[in-house]
């Protein structure tokens, strides 16, 4: 008759062989050394058998738990699956310090036209208004929206959260919307960053070269071929931009000297230029970018920098941040025939496409 102890041993193999297998390989091989594994025949035993096999059923659904991956595929994190029905979000709009409370698909009409506009086609609204209602979500729960500095969920200034004109709606637009009602993308069952740009020549930009703050965060961004530049406008096809030697000498500091050597440093994946030197400093292209005037220095698709008199002389192409969908590239996919399925599957193509609400 095995003693309770040795059965106790029989119940924790049990468990172990499940959960653990190289370590019940062990010990297994130590109890049969002692002569194998002897069933209880008293009644008392029988009563502690199934009292210990008890325990361990309860014991293989902790294991079973733990060895539970989050968002296996198909599966949604919690903070999408809680959208169920749509949302109200409150607005915080800047002309007034007024909060404005509204259903969230009423909202994206609004941002859709602020953002791309009403006249490009129906097939790049409607990729536009998928990417939109992405990107409010995951801004609302990962980056806590405007609460912070409005105590509201958005904002209508597109440097605080995303355009929004509710005078530039049309049918087109509210049709865009309203036909891909509940539609986000998701990656391992969260909420994509869906950034989007205007115009990028030849590809668009990984996520460390347009947002290196959100790389972590979003490493399914990546660079894919784009011909949006062919139909953007001239004055982004091609430019030459000057910027001040002095405002420049001051975003890189001292230790950038005169500038008179300054040059590209390191480029990324798709050309973009990722940081900036001069002397013995060095800065961030997108800082850079952004301290000149993201509406001046018009992309980080630079091809050259030199210093010419009392002006640094940026060379480049582009529109904008470069990472996500490009704007004028869904517009051509559009007119190719392209449905905006098509289209954000071509530039999140390691998003999928999910409906949460009806």
């Amino acid at each position: 008759m095995l003693s309770y102890f040795r059965l106790n041993d029989v119940v924790i193999d049990t468990i172990i062989t499940l959960c653990f297998p190289v370590i019940a390989a062990v010990r297994l091989e130590k109890l049969l050394k002692k002569g194998g594994i002897h069933l209880p025949r008293s009644k008392s035993s029988n009563i502690l058998a199934i009292m210990l096999l008890f325990g361990l059923l309860l014991a293989l659904s902790g294991c079973q738990q733990a060895a539970k991956k989050p968002n296996q595929p198909g599966q949604l994190a919690p903070e999408v699956q809680k959208y169920s029905a749509e949302p109200a979000i409150s607005l915080y709009r800047s002309d007034t310090g007024k909060v404005q409370n509204l259903q969230l698909e009423q909202y994206l009409k609004g941002v859709v036209a602020g953002e791309i506009g009403p006249k490009f086609p129906m097939e790049a609204l409607k990729a536009q208004a998928i990417i939109a209602r992405t990107n409010t979500l995951a801004l609302l729960e990962y980056e806590n929206g405007t609460r912070g500095k409005h105590n509201t969920d958005a904002s209508d200034d597109h440097t605080e959260f995303q355009a929004y004109d509710e005078k530039a709606v049309n049918d087109n637009i509210s049709k865009a919307v309203e036909e891909t009602r509940g539609m986000v993308l998701t990656n391992n069952g969260k909420f994509v960053y869906a950034l989007f740009h205007s115009a990028s020549n030849g590809t668009t930009a990984s996520i460390e070269e347009g947002f290196p703050k959100l790389a972590e965060k979003a490493p399914y961004l990546v660079p894919v071929a784009t011909d949006g530049i062919t139909k953007a406008p001239e004055k982004y096809k091609a430019w030459t931009v000057k910027v001040p030697r002095s405002t420049v000498k001051e975003i890189m500091g001292t230790e950038a000297g005169n500038l008179d050597d300054i040059s590209i440093g390191q480029t990324g994946p798709s050309g973009r230029v990722m940081t900036v030197k001069a002397d013995q400093a060095t800065v961030n292209a997108v800082d850079l970018r952004e301290k000149i005037g993201f509406d001046k220095l018009y992309s980080t698709q630079i091809s050259s920098i030199k210093a010419q008199g009392n002006y640094i002389v940026f060379t480049g192409t582009g529109w904008g941040h470069g990472v996500g969908m490009d704007q004028w590239g869904a517009s051509l996919m559009a007119e190719q025939g392209k449905t905006a399925r098509d289209i954000v599957a071509h530039y999140y193509p390691q998003a999928q496409m999910t409906q949460i609400y009806q």
